[in-house]
C-alpha cells in the first residue's frame, strides 16, 4: 500500500492541477501537473514542510532551485519556472514522458546490450560536460537521479547535493545524502572530499559497468562494506564476465572508474571523446591504457569512519550501562 500524498489529483496548486504523484522521497514528493493557463505537461517538485525548518536541507532546495534555472541541454532536466507568485514552495520541472533508469534497468533483469550501453554512456557523458563546463558538479549521478524518455533521450536530474564552483560547504546529517550513493561514490568522496569533475566521471563509470555486467562493481551486506570496496578492492575485469565487451571498451571505462582522480580521464570530455571513437575498429588501442593494480586507499572510510562509528556505538552503549548500574546503585540505597 502506498503512502499517502500531500496532493490529490484534480487539486489546484496556484495555476497548476495535479494529474498524479509519480514519486516520493525523503525531502520531496514529485507530481504530474497541468498548467491550467497553456496547457503544458509539467513536473512539480513539492518539498516536505519539515525541510523548511532544518537550514542544511532548506539550503539543499534553494541550490537544487538555482541551478535548475540555470541550465539547458537536452540530456539535463529542464527547469520551466515561469517567476509568477506562489501560495508555498515547489520547483516547476520540464516533465519527461518515460521512467527513471533503474526501473529501465530493473526491467532489462541484466546486461544491458552492448551498443544500447555505449549510447547512454555517450548522452550521460555529454550533459555531465556541460554541467562542469557551467561549474556544476552532481556528486550523486546513480540510475535513480536519470530520466529516460521514450524518445531514448536520457536526462540527469535531481541537483540537490549537486555542488556549485565557489559555493559554501554545507554539513548534512545524513551521510548517504550528504555524500552520494555508496553503490557509486568516489573514492575521494567517500573520505569526506567533496569531489569534482573526476567524481562523477567515476560514477559514470561504474553505471557503464553495470550496463555492462548487469551488476554494480562492488557489494556488500552493509554500506560499509560498499564503500570499503571502492577503496580497497579492484572492479572484476569486464570482460571475464562479459566477452562481447570490447578490450577498447572495456579500458574506457574501467579507466573512468580508476580509483585515485589522478589515473581517470581529467573530464567527462576526454572519456566521451573515447566513447565516441569505441567502436570504430582500431580507433583505441586497450594496450596503451595503464590499468595496472592500484594502491588500497586508507583513511576515512576504511578504518576512520568506521572506527569513529564504532566508538560512538560504544560511547552510548556505555553510557547506558553505566545509568542503568546507577539505577540498581540507587535502588538499593533507599531500601
Amino acid at each position: 500500500m502506498s503512502p499517502p500524498v500531500r496532493f490529490a489529483p484534480g487539486q489546484l496548486i496556484d495555476h497548476y492541477e495535479i494529474l498524479e504523484p509519480l514519486g516520493e522521497g525523503a525531502y520531496a514528493e514529485i507530481y504530474k501537473a497541468r498548467d491550467t493557463g497553456s496547457g503544458q505537461m509539467v513536473a512539480l517538485k513539492c518539498p516536505n514542510p519539515l525541510l523548511f525548518s532544518d537550514p542544511g536541507l532548506f539550503s539543499r532546495y534553494q541550490r537544487e532551485q538555482e541551478i535548475a534555472r540555470s541550465l539547458d541541454h537536452p540530456g539535463v532536466l529542464r527547469s520551466l519556472d515561469d517567476g509568477g507568485s506562489r501560495t508555498e514552495p515547489y520547483l516547476v520541472l520540464e516533465y519527461v514522458d518515460g521512467v527513471n533508469l533503474r526501473r529501465r534497468l530493473s526491467e532489462l533483469d541484466g546486461p544491458v546490450p552492448v551498443p544500447l550501453a555505449v549510447d547512454w554512456g555517450r548522452q550521460l557523458a555529454s550533459a555531465l560536460a556541460y554541467l562542469h563546463s557551467h561549474g556544476i558538479v552532481h556528486r550523486d549521478l546513480k540510475p535513480e537521479n536519470v530520466l529516460l524518455g521514450s524518445d531514448g533521450q536520457l536526462k540527469i536530474a535531481d541537483f540537490g547535493t549537486a555542488l556549485l564552483r565557489g559555493a559554501r560547504r554545507l554539513t548534512w546529517r545524513h551521510l548517504s545524502e550528504s555524500l552520494g550513493t555508496p553503490d557509486y561514490m568516489s573514492p575521494e568522496q567517500i573520505q569526506g572530499g567533496r569531489g569534482d569533475a573526476r567524481s562523477d566521471v567515476y560514477a559514470l563509470g561504474v553505471m557503464m559497468y553495470e550496463f555492462l555486467t548487469g551488476s554494480v562493481p562492488f557489494r556488500g551486506d552493509n554500506w560499509m562494506a560498499v564503500m570499503q570496496g571502492h577503496l580497497q578492492r579492484a572492479p572484476e575485469p569486464i570482460r571475464k564476465l562479459r566477452r562481447e565487451v570490447s578490450p577498447a571498451l572495456e579500458a574506457v571505462v574501467l579507466t573512468a572508474m580508476r580509483r585515485y582522480p589522478d589515473h581517470r580521464y581529467p573530464s567527462a570530455d576526454a572519456l566521451l571523446a573515447d566513447l565516441e571513437r569505441v567502436d570504430v575498429d582500431g580507433a583505441i588501442d586497450a594496450a596503451t591504457f595503464d590499468l595496472s593494480p592500484e594502491d588500497p586507499m586508507g583513511g576515512m572510510a576504511s578504518v576512520g569512519s568506521t572506527q569513529r562509528l564504532w566508538v560512538l556505538v560504544a560511547a552510548i552503549s556505555g553510557g547506558f550501562l553505566a545509568l542503568a548500574a546507577l539505577i540498581v546503585m540507587l535502588t538499593v540505597v533507599l531500601r
